[in-house]
C-alpha cells in the first residue's frame, strides 16, 4: 500500500494503489471544487477558475475507466470540507489544488512503467494541462501577485494554503484520519 507521495513517484505502484490513490484524489477535488464554485468573487481575481475547477469530473472518468460503476462512484467518500469560503480562503485552496498539477507529467511516466495499460486510460487527471502546466500555475501566481489584498488578506490566504496542504496530506494518506478544516469563513 502507498504510505505517501513519495512512494507514488519512487516506490511499487499496484493498480490497486493506483485506483485507490485516484478515488482519494476525487474526494478531495469534489469537495473543494464545489466551495470553489460557490466563492463567485473568485472569477474576478481569477477568470478562469471556472476552467481550473474540474479536476474531480477528469477524476470520476479515471475511476470509470479504472472500473468503478457509477453507482460506486456517487458512494465514495469525500474529505470532510466546513463550509463556505471567504475570498482569501478560495484562494489560498485554490493554490493547493494548482500545486497539485504540477508533478502530474512526471509521476505519469513513472506509473506508465508500472502500469501501462492503466495510465493509458484512466490518465486525465494527472495529465489536464498537458504541456501548459508551468504556464498556467504562473498564471495562477500572477493572479495572486496581481490580487490587491491587506495583510490581513494575505497572511489567510497563506494560513489556508497551509491548512489545506495538511488536510491533502491526512485526506491522501492511507494511515491517517481526515480531519475538518480548521479555517472557518
Amino acid at each position: 500500500m502507498i504510505r505517501d507521495d513519495r512512494e507514488v513517484l519512487t516506490g511499487r505502484v499496484s493498480a490497486m494503489d493506483y485506483r485507490r490513490l485516484v478515488a482519494r484524489m476525487y474526494g478531495f477535488h469534489a469537495a473543494i471544487e464545489r466551495a470553489l464554485a460557490a466563492t463567485r468573487q473568485l472569477a474576478a481575481v481569477l477568470p478562469d477558475a471556472g476552467l481550473r475547477n474540474h479536476k474531480a469530473a477528469l477524476l470520476a472518468h479515471d475511476l470509470l475507466a479504472l472500473g468503478v460503476e457509477p453507482r460506486e462512484l456517487i458512494q465514495l467518500p469525500r474529505m470532510p470540507f466546513a463550509g463556505t469560503l471567504t475570498l482569501p480562503e478560495a484562494l489560498g485552496w485554490q493554490y493547493v489544488v494548482e500545486s497539485l498539477t504540477l508533478n502530474g507529467k512526471q509521476l505519469v511516466r513513472h506509473l506508465a512503467r508500472q502500469l501501462p495499460a492503466e495510465v493509458q486510460r484512466a490518465a486525465a487527471y494527472f495529465g489536464c494541462y498537458g504541456d501548459e502546466v508551468a504556464e498556467r500555475f504562473r498564471g495562477l501566481c500572477q493572479a495572486l501577485d496581481a490580487f490587491e489584498a491587506s495583510e490581513r488578506d494575505v497572511d489567510r490566504i497563506i494560513a489556508t494554503a497551509r491548512d489545506g496542504f495538511l488536510q491533502l496530506r491526512a485526506w491522501t494518506d492511507p494511515v491517517a484520519l481526515p480531519r475538518p478544516s480548521r479555517i472557518h469563513a
